[in-house]
């Protein structure tokens, strides 16, 4: 029985020209967990902000600053 390659040590260089891991039985996983859009903090501190000011303004500004104005609201409440 032919011996099966670890997923995790596959890399897309490996591959043979015309070959792909699917045709050896072969999976590929990437992680990656935030490279575009709005981070946890972001959206964290935007909800806080919109839920205690009532202000699309004041929620921008605080999203700007996510995670410093999460910690400044959990310190002062």
């Amino acid at each position: 029985m032919a011996e099966k390659i670890k997923p995790e040590r596959m890399r897309p260089e490996d591959y043979a020209e015309g070959g792909s891991p699917m045709s050896r039985g072969a999976t590929y996983v990437r992680k990656e967990i935030v490279s575009k859009g709005v981070g946890f903090g972001s959206a964290l501190a935007i909800a806080i902000s919109f839920t205690t000011h009532k202000s699309i303004l004041w929620a921008i500004i605080h999203g700007f600053f996510s995670w410093f104005y999460v910690i400044y609201y959990a310190l002062t409440r």
